[in-house]
């Protein structure tokens, strides 16, 4: 579904500049405004705390061997919905704030996709 007025910002945190690519992509194609890709810890802490909050976040568990829940903590904690998109089927040691975020288990379908937003977004 295109939004006319106002695209809806996603943030994209992944490492892998393929994988970010075809991710950003794919959210475009389906009416969403791609932030990024952060692909350092980094830059997705900088992209967590800019000025312009995203209206959700998918992010790579493991960014070049660092956690990212740290980032998921602080995008939580300004009202951002987060999910893991990633290579493992589990996130050890989550946080509370994180216990609720979606793990989308890379290669994730546009299906899985498009419902974990719908969801996060209401």
């Amino acid at each position: 579904m295109k939004h006319l007025n106002k695209r809806l910002k996603i943030l994209v945190v992944e490492d892998d500049a393929l994988i970010a690519m075809e991710l950003g992509e794919r959210l475009d194609e389906m009416g969403y405004a791609v932030i990024g890709p952060a692909m350092t810890l980094a830059d997705a802490e900088a992209a967590a705390a800019a000025e312009e909050r995203p209206d959700a976040a998918l992010l790579d568990a493991n960014l070049a061997g660092q956690s990212s829940v740290s980032v998921g903590v602080a995008l939580v904690a300004r009202g951002v919905p987060v999910a893991f998109c990633t290579g493992y089927d589990e996130i050890k040691n989550l946080p509370s704030e994180l216990q609720s975020a979606p793990l989308l288990t890379k290669p994730v379908s546009d299906e899985r996709l498009m419902a974990a937003l719908r969801n996060m977004l209401g």
